[in-house]
């Protein structure tokens, strides 16, 4: 996975360095950021007549497409009142078509898809313990037994997993990827401190798929993918056949907006509740303190009180980030890099179109 990622840095690296030399632009030519009726389910309009600003928009926009800014941006998507209204491609028109990695944001659909097994019965609530789930996972493990779904969603396990030092092993793991998580050391009581990690998903994928027969990729495709006419998609596993509840589902940046519309319109897609709105709304409430500047953190969701929104986040900038109160909704896509180098200041792209909402 991450041999892959900073693969895919350092080729954007080397370009931005090319270019430099060359004193070559890295982007397209901007050209406006009119979306394309493609005839795939999006209705298309435009920020006037959606009520908003267009010259806040525009800037925005003229923003993304600065060679020294947000070079690893692969695409940034603006939805209002369920209508596209503004699309572009900075490095490439293809990417419309492209799946790549949304990283961590797919901790988020892990989100979804647990409202769901909730729903239809294949779990039993959010405080039955992960070792009634999956006992023999646990019989090394006593002193984890008490970890349950809620801790596990909101990152409080209290177990021992490092991101930095981890993630990378995890991904690689030949045995129980189960096993590679629980055994790490029991740090603090469950329930007491947030941590983030790509550990707890990966416990919650487990539990789904023990409980319903299928992998969590094929309980997506069943009861997530299909309903929202997704058909290009990705989602890997770890090398025990459980899928990564964590990271490395793929999919289009429309498709990607799509899902995005499903959770603004309270789980419904095209008149079918594919999740139960209760649980979105409990879902991208601040459940628990982050400890990050201006965001707290719900079920797999960050979440934003001052913008009253929420968002799916993953490493590259990748973002679904929506505002209920506003009917809008931004997806802005990058390459799955985890190097930190090249960050951008998101916020900077989405105060100017949050401003542009009359």
């Amino acid at each position: 996975m991450k041999g892959i990622q900073l693969s895919a840095t350092a080729l954007v690296v080397m370009m931005v360095a090319s270019s430099c030399l060359n004193d070559e632009p890295i982007k397209l030519e901007y050209q406006g950021f009119q979306p394309v009726s493609r005839g795939d389910g999006w209705e298309i309009s435009s920020p006037a007549s959606e009520n908003m600003d267009p010259l806040l928009v525009e800037k925005a926009f003229q923003l993304l497409y600065l060679d020294d800014r947000y070079v690893m941006a692969r695409g940034l998507l603006v939805v209002r009142n369920g209508r596209l209204v503004a699309e572009v491609y900075p490095h490439s028109l293809g990417d419309i078509d492209r799946i790549e990695n949304i990283q961590s944001s797919t901790k988020s659909f892990t989100s979804v898809l647990t409202g769901i097994a909730l729903e239809k019965g294949f779990l039993d609530s959010l405080n039955q313990p992960l070792s009634q789930i999956c006992p023999d996972a646990f019989t090394n493990h006593p002193e984890k037994t008490d970890i349950t779904l809620r801790h596990a969603l909101t990152m409080q396990t209290g177990i021992n997993f490092d991101n930095d030092e981890d993630a990378l092993d995890f991904y690689h793991a030949s045995g129980s990827s189960v096993e590679f998580v629980l055994s790490k050391t029991q740090e603090y009581a469950p329930g007491v401190i947030f941590r983030y990690n790509d550990g707890a998903p990966q416990l919650v994928s487990a539990a789904i798929q023990r409980r319903s027969g299928k992998q969590l990729s094929a309980f997506a495709e069943e009861h997530l993918f299909t309903p929202l006419q997704i058909v290009d998609w990705k989602w890997e596993s770890a090398k025990d056949g459980i899928t990564f509840g964590a990271f490395s589902l793929f999919l289009t940046p429309r498709d990607l907006a799509k899902w995005g519309l499903m959770l603004l319109n309270n789980g419904s897609w095209n008149g079918q509740q594919v999740v139960d709105s209760a649980w979105i709304a409990e879902a991208t409430q601040p459940l628990v303190n982050a400890g990050s500047y201006g965001a707290s953190y719900g079920y797999y969701f960050w979440v934003y009180p001052g913008y009253e929104g929420y968002a799916a986040v993953g490493h590259g900038g990748q973002r679904v980030f929506a505002v209920p109160s506003k009917s809008l909704l931004i997806v802005y896509t990058a390459w799955p890099y985890t190097s930190d180098k090249l960050f951008d200041e998101f916020a900077e792209l989405a105060d100017l179109i949050v401003a542009s909402c009359r």
